[in-house]
């Protein structure tokens, strides 16, 4: 398991799982933590193999790299 707090130190590409408004879903295999602001609830990350970037919401990040992360 990894805390919340420890997500934007993760390096390199990594594999994610979070939760979209809809409830849906979303499985990144290969993502990159692009940017990260401290005092908003949000990271931006890029999907490797289509270049797409996506702003998530640290509370809906459910997995990294197969690992739960915890509150």
């Amino acid at each position: 398991m990894i805390h919340l707090s420890k997500v934007h130190k993760i390096k390199g590409e990594i594999s994610i799982q979070f939760v979209e408004e809809s409830g849906a879903v979303v499985i990144g295999k290969k993502v990159v933590i692009t940017s990260f602001h401290s005092k908003g609830r949000t990271l931006n990350i890029k999907f490797c193999d289509s270049e797409q970037i996506r702003t998530v919401r640290r509370c809906t990040i459910t997995h990294i790299n197969d690992q739960e992360v915890y509150l």
